[in-house]
């Protein structure tokens, strides 16, 4: 308890000299003087003159942050509400220590999709009207960083290094916000991205629970690959357990998930010693043949699968019409919460594994996708801002925003949080954290990006054949990305 005081008296010395940066300081100051008498002289009418003398008084100052948070799904509600809670945190301290300043939180959650959301962060860049905080994925670092857009962090880390997240933080998540030397961000979460499987599906296919618990067990141990979750499916259509092309889905749209499988055949995204992007035309080739033959050979996924809505995704996998899900810890609370799967169904027809590895005896592998926040480089107040961020990452309220939201803890504590330890979901999932991979923090992954999942689609619809898709995306990168590219062979 003498440690929790000690430490929570140096946070409020620490704030108090913020304030006083931020040239609000003259609250913990000697009182000035009263203010001096001002005069006044109102006209009433053309002929009737009325001089009044007035006392200015000096009142309470409040300081507006704005922040921009997203989802998209909408039980990540709290990465928005903890920064009122840190606000509201921050002022009773404030109000402790007699000084007359409140400190507000305003902005947005977004539920709206990723692509819209950075799209109108652009423009708020462009226009100069950019958020105080700005929350979004770990891999918009290093282009926003690139075009100034935001702000590196670590001075404001040196400067309240007594604040309590700094050594809390699991250590692999600093690695996820550095680029070129320096601390750009501040993890809000992190997750895993399981594959998801129903075990109903799997019984109506003749399968026992001894049989399932076999098949997750060697698929822990890499012995079971992709290709063999493909044959599962020729069964369970074959069976007719299942319709064509609902057996293995993925993600609809942009977004790192399908890098899964390309890391699964054994490919790299980015060099660990000179930070360039990679592209291992095997691995890619293999991707591409996966998802060819998932389509057009075994008909468990549909030749559609891009541009699907994502409600009907969600509503055909609680429904049971899926077998096999590429998706996310996070989406556990979504069923339950958005699509009204009970908790009880859950645990009763739904299991995970992480992605199986192209190849037997080949390591499974899950991405983690860490969505930070950040600090603009237009803000008024980024001393303020930060520490905004700072004190919205503690134990307690990322324990809410872990289970609220079914997102893994990121700091130790968090971990030991009651709240966190109640949640039977947090702990099976956090199994997967042990094959995690980072998207790369690479200024141009997005122009990498965006051309694999063009001929991703081209291979899915039947228009590219997966040796033409590798083609197309050598030669794009190459023009594309210069130098930033390696083409492995």
């Amino acid at each position: 308890m003498a440690t929790q005081k000690a430490t929570m008296m140096y946070a409020v010395l620490l704030i108090i000299g913020l304030i006083i940066g931020v040239a609000i300081g003259y609250a913990i100051k000697p009182a000035p003087p009263a203010a001096a008498p001002t005069t006044v002289t109102q006209t009433v009418t053309s002929t009737s003159v009325i001089t009044k003398t007035v006392t200015a008084a000096a009142g309470p100052q409040e300081i507006v942050i704005r922040a921009m948070t997203v989802g998209p799904d909408e039980p990540s509600y709290n990465r928005f509400e903890n920064l009122k809670r840190a606000a509201e945190l921050l002022n009773k301290m404030l109000a402790d220590a007699g000084i007359p300043v409140t400190v507000k939180v305003e902005g947005e959650f977004w539920t709206g999709s990723w692509e819209d959301y950075k799209n109108k962060l652009l423009m708020m860049f462009q226009a100069g009207e950019a958020p105080d905080i700005i929350l979004s994925g770990h891999e918009d670092i290093a282009p926003w960083a690139e075009a100034g857009y935001i702000l590196p962090l670590d001075d404001f880390i040196a400067k309240y290094k007594g604040l309590w997240f700094f050594d809390d933080m699991i250590p692999s998540l600093w690695d996820s916000v550095k680029y070129k030397g320096k601390i750009w961000g501040i993890p809000q979460d992190t997750e895993a991205r399981p594959l998801y499987f129903r075990k109903d599906l799997l019984k109506d296919m003749g399968w026992s629970d001894e049989d399932i618990e076999e098949f997750k067990k060697k698929a822990w141990n890499g012995e079971i690959t992709l290709w063999d979750l493909l044959e599962i499916c020729k069964e369970a259509i074959d069976k007719g357990v299942i319709e064509e092309g609902y057996c293995i889905w993925h993600r609809p749209k942009r977004g790192v998930d399908y890098y899964q499988i390309y890391l699964a055949f054994g490919g790299i995204l980015q060099d660990p010693e000179t930070g360039k992007l990679v592209l291992d035309k095997k691995a890619m080739l293999n991707m591409m043949k996966w998802l060819h033959d998932a389509v057009h050979k075994y008909k468990a996924l549909r030749s559609d699968m891009i541009g699907l809505d994502w409600k009907i995704i969600h509503e055909n996998w609680v429904a049971g019409k899926l077998l096999f899900w590429f998706g996310g810890t996070w989406q556990k609370a979504e069923w339950i919460k958005k699509y009204n799967m009970p908790e009880e169904e859950f645990w009763a027809n739904i299991d995970f594994i992480p992605v199986p590895p192209g190849e037997k005896g080949g390591k499974p592998v899950t991405l983690s996708h860490p969505l930070v926040y950040m600090v603009s480089s237009q803000s008024k107040h980024p001393d303020l801002a930060f520490l905004i961020v700072a004190l919205a990452t503690n134990p307690l309220y990322n324990a809410i925003h872990a289970v609220e939201s079914g997102h893994l803890a990121i700091m130790y504590s968090e971990l030991s949080a009651k709240k966190y330890q109640e949640d039977k979901w947090l702990a099976v999932s956090a199994s997967l954290l042990e094959f995690s991979k980072f998207p790369p923090n690479h200024a141009k992954f997005g122009t990498y990006d965006e051309i694999v999942f063009k001929a991703m689609g081209g291979v899915e619809s039947g228009e590219l054949s997966p040796e033409d898709a590798v083609s197309y995306i050598v030669d794009q990168l190459k023009a594309q990305l210069g130098d930033e590219i390696v083409i492995k062979e």
